[in-house]
C-alpha cells in the first residue's frame, strides 16, 4: 500500500499524565487527539507521530491502543518526559522510529530531515525506508547504552555519538558533530586524544590506554579508552569508533591499596618493608654522589609499661602523639617509618649528623610535652635515640643501622631520654 504523505506535515500525540516538558516547538507539529480502535486517517497525510511519554503507564497506552491504529511502518517518534533509557530500550524492542527527550529539539528536528531525505528529488510519495529504519534503530541501540559512543572520519572529526557522550560531555550532538578533540577538550588533554587517534590510524587495530577526562560539570575523571579503527570497502583506514570507561572509583582504590601496602596501620607513617625501598634509594644516591645521609633510630622509653599500666588503648594514644611530634619537626623529603613495636626510623637527606642531632634532640624535647593520662593514672613521654651518618666504606644499609642501633642502646644504657650520636665530626 502506498501512503501518500505530505512531508512537511507531524503529528503530536500527548500520552503524559504528568508534563514536565512543554510541547516542542518544532515546525509543523500539530497535536492530535485520535479515538482508539480505529484506523487513524490523519496518518494518510503525515510524515510521523510524535508520541510524548511520561512513564510505564503512557507508554502502554501508546503500545496497546494508539500504535495499531497506524498503518504498518508508519514512523512513531518516542518523546520521553523526562528521558529514561528503560523506557528508550522499549520502544526500540517495539518498532519505534526513533527516540529521544522532549526537550531535544535539535535531536527532533534531524530525525525529521531525515524522514524527508528518501523523496528528495523524486516526484514518488514518501514509503518508509529498510534503510531509514535500520539507521534509527542503530541510533536509537546506540542511545540506550549507558557507555558513551563515538566516531570518528579519518581526519579525526566527530561524525557520530549517543546520548551517554552528550551528557558526559555537556554538549549538545550539534556541538559534538564535525568538531574535533580541540573543539570539545582542554589542549592538554586533547593533545593526548590527538596523538593517540593518529598512531592508531597509522597502524591500524585496536587501543586502549588510561588518561583523564573533563566531565560536564568541569571535574577531571580517570577513564580509559577503547578504540577500534574501521576500514572503507578498498581496505583503507576510513576512521575510527570507541567508547570509554570511568576507572576513577577503581583508580582511588588502587591508591589506597597502595597506601594500606606501604604504611603502618597504627601510625600512618612508612611501614619496615618501605622504609628499605626509599631509605634504600637514598643510600644508593649516597653512594654515587657522596652527599651526606644521616639516620635516627628512636625508641619510646617504656613503652611495655604503658601498656601494662594504663592499658593498650593508652599506649596507642601514645604512639599516635610521638608521631605527630616527630613528623612536625621533619622535612617532605625525610623518610619516617616504624620498624615495628616503639621502635622508630628516620632518614635525613642531605644532613651531617650534627644537623641530625639537631632535629632529634627537637623531637626528644617534643616528646617530653606529651602526657597520656586515663582513670588508671598518667604519664609523660620519653625517648632514646641513637644517631650515626654513612659513610664512604658502607657498602649496604644495614651496617649504617647497626651503628645507629649501638648508639641507641647506649642512650638506654645511660638513663634513657636523651639523645646519643656516632661519628660527629670533632
Amino acid at each position: 500500500m502506498t501512503i501518500a504523505q505530505n512531508p512537511c506535515r507531524l503529528l503530536f500525540l500527548d500520552l503524559r499524565q504528568n508534563r514536565h516538558g512543554a510541547m516542542p516547538l518544532l515546525a509543523g507539529l500539530e497535536q492530535v487527539n485520535p479515538t482508539p480502535g480505529g484506523d487513524c486517517k490523519l496518518a494518510m497525510s503525515a510524515l510521523a507521530v510524535f508520541v510524548a511519554i511520561d512513564g510505564e503507564a503512557a507508554y502502554t497506552d501508546w503500545r496497546e491502543r494508539f500504535h495499531p491504529m497506524c498503518p504498518s511502518g508508519f514512523p512513531h517518534v518516542i518523546l520521553l518526559d523526562p528521558y529514561s533509557p528503560t523506557l528508550a530500550r522499549k520502544a526500540l524492542n517495539d518498532d519505534a522510529a526513533d527516540c529521544c527527550a522532549i526537550n531535544d529539539l535539535e535531536r527532533m528536528e534531524l530525525i525529521v530531515a531525515r524522514l524527508e531525505r528518501p523523496q528528495e528529488g523524486t516526484d514518488q510519495p514518501w514509503q518508509p525506508s529498510a534503510d531509514m529504519a535500520l539507521f534509527f534503530r542503530l541510533q536509537l541501540t546506540l542511545d540506550t547504552l549507558p557507555c558513551p559512543i563515538f566516531i570518528k572520519n579519518r581526519s579525526g572529526r566527530y561524525i557520530a555519538c549517543n546520548k551517554a557522550l552528550e551528557d558526559q560531555l555537556g554538549l549538545t550532538r550539534s556541538q559534538i558533530i564535525g568538531a574535533s578533540v580541540y573543539d570539545i577538550a582542554p589542549l592538554e588533554l586533547a593533545k593526548i586524544y590527538d596523538e593517540a587517534d593518529l598512531e592508531l590510524m597509522a597502524r591500524g587495530g585496536t587501543q586502549s590506554y588510561e588518561t583523564k577526562l573533563r566531565y560536564a560539570d568541569g571535574s577531571l575523571h580517570d577513564v580509559m579508552f577503547y578504540k577500534s579503527v574501521f576500514l572503507n570497502t578498498a581496505g583503507e583506514v576510513d576512521g575510527i569508533s570507541g567508547t570509554t570507561l570511568d576507572i576513577t572509583e577503581r583508580k582511588l582504590l588502587e591508591k589506597k591499596l597502595k597506601h594500606a601496602a606501604a604504611t603502618d596501620f597504627l601510625t600512618g607513617v612508612y611501614n619496615l618493608r618501605s622504609f628499605y625501598e626509599l631509605a634504600g634509594q637514598e643510600f644508593r644516591r649516597f653512594s654515587r654522589s657522596g652527599q651526606e645521609l644521616s639516620l635516627i633510630v628512636i625508641d619510646l622509653d617504656f613503652f611495655k609499661e604503658i601498656n601494662d599500666t594504663l592499658g593498650h588503648a593508652a599506649g596507642d594514644q601514645a604512639l599516635h602523639a610521638f608521631v605527630q611530634a616527630v613528623k612536625v619537626n621533619l622535612r617532605d623529603q625525610d623518610i619516617f617509618a616504624r620498624a615495628g613495636g616503639d621502635e622508630f626510623r628516620i632518614i635525613l637527606p642531605d644532613t651531617l649528623p650534627s644537623g641530625a642531632a639537631l632535629v632529634a634532640e627537637r623531637i626528644r624535647a617534643s616528646v617530653n610535652q606529651i602526657e597520656i593520662k586515663n582513670e588508671k593514672g598518667s604519664t609523660r613521654l620519653s625517648i632514646s635515640a641513637g644517631i650515626c651518618s654513612c659513610l664512604p666504606g658502607d657498602e649496604s644499609l644495614d651496617e649504617v643501622t647497626k651503628r645507629a642501633d649501638a648508639a641507641l642502646y647506649i642512650a638506654k644504657a645511660s638513663g634513657r631520654n636523651r639523645i646519643h650520636p656516632l661519628f660527629l665530626p670533632q
